[in-house]
């Protein structure tokens, strides 16, 4: 993994903003459950309702989660979160390890010592 200290890292901006865009909006209708179930059966006080509005839940969390899935890692060209069957949304590439947010760490420029 040494050799790969002195790779150019910002070739990857476009496709880890992209991978970093879908992480958002899967993350984001994950926590938007809890409020909008609660406010359903606040607003409506209706089972029936509430299941209407876990169904449109529920298919959007299924968009965002394969959305997510299917992204591919910009340095390998494999999916970056599916390595086998499981999608896995961690942080790095299943294959070649590539973080989430090399591109900007990389930007960053580096503190000296005083």
């Amino acid at each position: 993994m040494e050799e790969n200290k002195s790779e150019d890292l910002s070739q990857f901006a476009l496709g880890l903003k992209k991978l970093r865009r879908r992480r958002w909006f899967f993350w984001g209708i994950i926590i938007i459950y809890v409020p909008s179930i609660w406010l359903s059966l606040r607003i409506t006080n209706s089972d029936r309702q509430t299941a209407k509005v876990f169904a449109v839940w529920f298919v959007l969390v299924l968009v965002a989660s394969l959305l997510t899935a299917a992204g591919k890692c910009p340095r390998c060209g494999n999916l970056f979160h599916v390595n086998g069957f499981t999608p896995l949304y961690l942080r790095r590439c299943l294959h070649c390890g590539l973080h989430i947010t090399a591109d900007k760490k990389q930007r960053k420029p580096k503190k000296q010592a005083d």
